[in-house]
């Protein structure tokens, strides 16, 4: 169970950064609006209630959680295979976790600089918690500017907890 929470944890702050548990850089992507952005993550196939999330970006911040990502991955993933034809961004890759082998393959659809969704599916072997494959669909948008208690980096959970990717990545707020 250890193991699954760390994977989900992992997988949310590469969900962040458009990347899934890779070492993409931020050049394979295309860069996403200064200000608020809603993360809706949703599992498919799951009985489980779609989880948000909302980050404040900046240029800088972008690019930092892009590094955020192969920090965490560093060790774990060999170098993804990433493939970006116009507005549309597919990643596969591969990471150990634990005893699990993980084959991840996404989808990022960019509609300008505010807007993405992304589909990503993962294939487990042997199994992880139970489970062989998972899916996770995510719909971000750009709602306006970071509100005055927020700043580049923040992120808050759904309940309410804060925390600041900048200060995680080593950088200051």
């Amino acid at each position: 169970m250890a193991r699954a929470m760390v994977a989900l944890h992992l997988g949310v702050l590469a969900a962040l950064a458009c990347a899934t548990c890779s070492t993409a850089h931020a050049a394979d992507f295309p860069p996403r609006k200064a200000g608020l952005w809603q993360i809706e993550m949703t599992m498919p196939g799951r009985q489980m209630p779609p989880r948000n999330i909302k980050t404040c970006l900046d240029p800088s911040t972008d690019a930092q959680m892009q590094q955020l990502a192969t920090n965490a991955s560093k060790g774990m993933c060999n170098p993804p295979q990433i493939n970006r034809n116009g507005s549309t961004v597919i990643v596969d890759s591969v990471c150990k976790m634990g005893s699990s082998q993980m084959t991840t393959h996404s989808v990022t659809l960019f509609v300008g600089d505010t807007s993405y969704h992304t589909d990503i599916t993962t294939k487990f072997e042997p199994p992880m918690a139970g489970r062989d494959t998972g899916a996770m669909a995510q719909d971000a948008k750009w709602v306006g500017p970071c509100p005055a208690d927020m700043q580049p980096g923040d992120v808050v959970m759904e309940n309410g907890m804060k925390l600041n990717l900048r200060q995680m990545a080593g950088g200051h707020p």
